[in-house]
């Protein structure tokens, strides 16, 4: 698994403590970091006191924030988008059991993450303590936990509800479930897929392929074409215009193409 972080990516997740406190936990954080690092970051009582801090410490934040459900808005404040529709969320602020998975796959994959690529990285006199500075990079393994939580559970979804499918919409963030479309009406989707991206761009042909392919998300996207998730969205926001124009005109029956595209 593959993570990117910088000392600089992310501003501090967690409430900072109360002033004296903070200061007492920055220097004995800036002395643990000294002696970490005359020993060059390398196995030994000192990273393995660190280590099963950061797990106490990221087992019970991660927990409480995803108990409140404020996780969810957590990652997007600092650009960390996958659907997480409504009735996830409830599910994994309901179960504890769910939880734990989640905060237990999210750590195997973080901490040692940031013991190998991001500790050398702190900033001995910056703001952040290396607890907090974990956090923020924690953020980013959690998105791939929960996916792979959700995977599970729409899976399981799918078999309770038998022919019904669950079909997520990213714009409004709700769930509808709805039958599989017959030959017919699929051919009809894609005639009404050909008339919206008739004068389409090359780029935003690319971005609806891409979707519909493969299902990736917009950031997913993003980097398979060599661009910014920021281009991926306007470009699909021109063809859902555009869709929206010919439906309007009564050229189209289906008011848009799809918005179900993972943020």
């Amino acid at each position: 698994m593959s993570a990117e972080a910088t000392t600089t990516m992310f501003p501090t997740p967690v409430p900072d403590p109360p002033p004296d406190r903070a200061e007492e936990q920055r220097a004995a954080d800036r002395e643990l970091f000294a002696l970490l690092k005359a020993s060059s970051f390398k196995e030994g009582p000192h990273l393995s006191l660190l280590r099963d801090r950061l797990w106490t410490y990221g087992w019970k934040v991660l927990r409480a924030w995803m108990k409140d459900g404020t996780i969810i808005a957590r990652c997007r404040e600092r650009r960390i988008y996958f659907p997480a529709p409504y009735t996830e969320v409830e599910e994994m602020m309901r179960r504890a059991d769910v939880r734990e998975d989640i905060a237990i796959d999210c750590l195997a994959e973080a901490v040692p993450f940031y013991l190998l690529d991001c500790l050398p990285h702190w900033k001995p006199r910056g703001g952040r303590n290396l607890t907090s500075f974990f956090m923020s990079i924690a953020l980013r393994f959690f998105r791939d936990a929960y996916r792979k939580w959700a995977t599970g559970h729409r899976r399981r979804m799918r078999e309770v509800l038998g022919e019904l499918l669950p079909v997520y919409d990213a714009e409004w963030e709700t769930w509808a479930l709805v039958p599989p479309p017959g030959p017919e009406q699929r051919t009809v989707l894609w005639e009404t897929l050909d008339l919206v991206l008739a004068e389409a761009s090359m780029e935003e042909r690319a971005v609806c392929e891409a979707m519909l392919a493969t299902g990736a998300t917009q950031e997913q996207i993003a980097e398979q074409l060599g661009t910014t998730r920021k281009a991926v969205e306007r470009r699909l926001a021109r063809v859902r215009r555009r869709a929206r124009e010919l439906a309007a005109a009564g050229l189209i029956m289906t008011p848009s193409v799809s918005s179900a595209v993972p943020r």
